[in-house]
C-alpha cells in the first residue's frame, strides 16, 4: 500500500545500486544540498560543514568553473610562492645562525629562537610550558586550539623544507649552527604537540591530536637523519614520548566518543520534524576524523586486546567495519530515543525520516561510504519505508477510519443523520491534521513528494467512495474530493 523507497524514488544524487543491495556512488564531487536540511551552524572549529550549499556546488556557480579553469595557474603561482618564503626564510637563518655557534650566550639563543619562531608565525609556542601540562593550548577555546594547530603544522613543514632544502649551501660551522637552531625549535615546536596531548578529552581533541601526529612523526624524523640525532638524543626522545602521548590521547577520545555523541552537541527538539542539528555537525565531524585517516588507523590499530580497545577502521577488519559504522550507528540510536519526546501523532516518523534521509545523503556523497558495509544504504531505505507506514498509521489511519460505513439496515433517515456526523467528525479531524502538518517541515522536494503523494492516495480515494456510497448528504462548497486533493498537497511546507 505504501511505496517502497528505491535508490530511484530516493534520488539522493549520484548513486546507484550494487549487486550486492547496497549503493555505491557514482560522484562525490559535491556534498549534499541544503534540500536535505542537515545544514548547522557548527558549535566547533574542527567539525566545518563539509557539505557546500547548492548554490556554492560546481553544477550551479560559474565563478566556480571559473576558478577550476584557472587551477594550473594557481598552482604555478602557489610553487612560486613557496620558494619565494623559504628563500625569505633561509636569509633570516643565516642572519640568525651566529647567535647558535658554539661562543654564543643563552640569551641570544633565546632572542634568536624567538625571532626565527616568529617569522613563521608560531612563536607562541615559547609562551608554552616546556611539558605541555598548563598554558598555551590548554587555556585557549576549541576555535583558538584549531587556528593554532593549523598555524603549526604549517610552519613545521616549511621550517623542515628550509632545514632540508638550504644546509648543504653551508659551512660546516653553520652547518653546526644549524644543528642547534634545528634542534631549539624542534623542542620548542613540541610543546603545542604536548600541550593537545594534555588536553580534556574531547571530540576536538581527538581531531587536534591526529591533525598534530602526522606532521610529528613525518617531520622529526627527516631532521633526525639529516643533523644525525640519534634515539638518544634530547629531541628525538622528547618526539618519541610526545607521539606516545598523542596516540594515548586519540585512543581516550575514540573511547569517548559514543558518549560525546549522546552529550555533546544540545539535543533540543526541533518541532516541525526537520533534521535536527545534530546530523550536520556529528556526520562532518566523522568526515573530518578519515583526513588523517593514516594516523586514524595507527590509533586504533595496535592499542591491546582489551575490551577497552576502539573498534578498527578499515572495512573487512575483523569485528565489522569499525568506528565509523558504530558511530554512525550510534547517532541513529539517540536521534531514535529523542525523538520519542514528540508526541503528535505521525511527527515522531516524519522526523526519523527526515533524520535518516539527512545521514544517508551525507554518508554516501563523502568518503564515509568508503567504511560502510554492504547493504547499508539499502537497510535504511527500507527502514525509511517503514517511517513512512508507520506517520500514515499514526496520523492518518484514524481520520479515514472515520469514513467507514457502519449504517447497515437503518432507516434512512438515520443513515443520513449518521453520515452528516460521520463526515463532521471526518472534516473536524482533517482540519486539525492539515492545521499541525503545514507547519511540519520534510525540506527535500523528494521526500516530501512522496509523502503528500501516499496521503493523497489514502484519503482522496477513501473520501471519494464514501460521496459515491451516500449521495444523499449534501457536500459544502469547498469539500469535493478534488479540493481535498488541492489541500492535502499544501502539507510540509514549514
Amino acid at each position: 500500500m505504501y511505496p517502497c523507497l528505491s535508490i530511484e524514488d530516493a534520488q539522493f544524487g549520484g548513486y546507484d545500486s550494487s549487486s550486492s543491495g547496497s549503493s555505491s556512488p557514482v560522484s562525490s564531487r559535491s556534498g549534499p544540498s541544503e534540500s536535505d536540511g542537515s545544514s548547522s551552524s557548527n558549535a566547533d572549529e574542527f567539525c566545518p560543514d563539509p557539505y557546500p550549499s547548492e548554490t556554492d556546488s560546481p553544477s550551479s556557480s560559474s565563478s566556480f568553473v571559473r576558478d577550476r579553469m584557472d587551477r594550473t595557474n594557481l598552482l604555478t603561482e602557489a610553487s612560486a610562492c613557496v620558494l619565494d618564503d623559504i628563500d625569505r626564510h633561509r636569509q633570516r637563518m643565516l642572519a640568525l645562525l651566529p647567535a647558535f655557534s658554539s661562543p654564543a650566550g643563552a640569551g641570544a639563543r633565546a632572542e634568536s629562537l624567538s625571532r626565527w619562531l616568529s617569522g613563521f608565525c608560531v612563536g607562541w609556542v615559547l609562551d608554552m610550558d616546556a611539558s605541555g601540562s598548563r598554558g598555551g593550548a590548554e587555556r585557549l577555546p576549541r576555535r583558538e586550539v584549531g587556528r593554532r594547530v593549523r598555524a603549526w603544522a604549517q610552519a613545521l613543514g616549511t621550517m623542515e623544507r628550509v632545514f632540508r632544502l638550504r644546509h648543504r649551501e653551508l659551512t660546516v660551522k653553520q652547518v653546526e649552527a644549524l644543528g642547534e637552531l634545528a634542534a631549539a625549535s624542534a623542542g620548542a615546536m613540541l610543546r603545542l604537540a604536548r600541550a593537545v596531548a594534555a588536553l580534556e578529552s574531547s571530540p576536538s581533541k581527538l581531531l587536534a591530536a591526529l591533525d598534530v601526529y602526522v606532521p610529528v612523526s613525518e617531520a622529526f624524523p627527516v631532521l633526525g637523519r639529516m643533523f644525525s640525532w640519534g634515539p638518544s638524543h634530547p629531541v628525538s626522545a622528547a618526539a618519541g614520548g610526545t607521539l606516545a602521548a598523542l596516540v594515548d590521547a586519540a585512543r581516550s577520545c575514540c573511547r569517548d566518543l559514543r558518549a560525546f555523541v549522546r552529550s555533546h552537541y544540545p539535543w533540543r527538539m526541533p518541532q516541525g520534524g526537520e533534521v535536527h542539528p545534530c546530523v550536520g555537525f556529528w556526520m562532518g565531524y566523522f568526515r573530518c576524523m578519515l583526513r588523517n585517516r593514516i594516523s586514524l588507523c595507527f590509533v586504533l590499530g595496535g592499542s591491546g586486546d582489551g575490551e577497552d580497545a576502539p573498534p578498527p577502521l578499515a572495512p573487512g577488519a575483523e569485528g565489522g567495519f569499525g568506528l565509523v559504522t558504530e558511530l554512525v550507528s550510534c547517532l541513529e540510536a539517540v536521534i531514535e530515543e529523542k525523538s520519542t519526546a514528540l508526541a503528535f501523532p505521525g511527527l515522531r516518523q516524519v522526523f526519523m525520516l527526515n533524520n535518516t534521509f539527512a545521514i544517508v545523503r551525507r554518508a554516501v556523497r563523502s568518503d564515509l561510504k568508503l567504511f560502510l558495509p554492504p547493504g547499508w544504504v539499502r537497510a535504511r531505505e527500507e527502514r525509511m519505508a517503514g517511517y513512512i507506514k508507520g506517520y500514515m498509521d499514526a496520523s492518518w489511519a484514524p481520520i479515514v477510519a472515520r469514513l467507514d460505513d457502519a449504517g447497515g439496515t437503518k432507516p434512512s433517515a438515520v443513515l443520513r443523520r449518521r453520515t452528516t456526523n460521520r463526515l463532521s467528525a471526518f472534516y473536524s479531524a482533517l482540519e486539525n491534521a492539515c492545521s499541525a502538518q503545514k507547519c511540519w517541515k520534510v525540506p527535500n522536494p523528494v521526500l516530501r513528494g512522496i509523502l503528500r503523494k501516499t496521503v493523497s492516495a489514502t484519503v482522496v480515494p477513501a473520501y471519494r467512495r464514501h460521496l459515491e456510497v451516500h449521495p444523499e448528504v449534501d457536500v459544502a462548497v469547498g469539500r469535493s474530493a478534488e479540493e481535498l486533493e488541492q489541500q492535502l498537497s499544501d502539507l510540509f511546507e514549514g
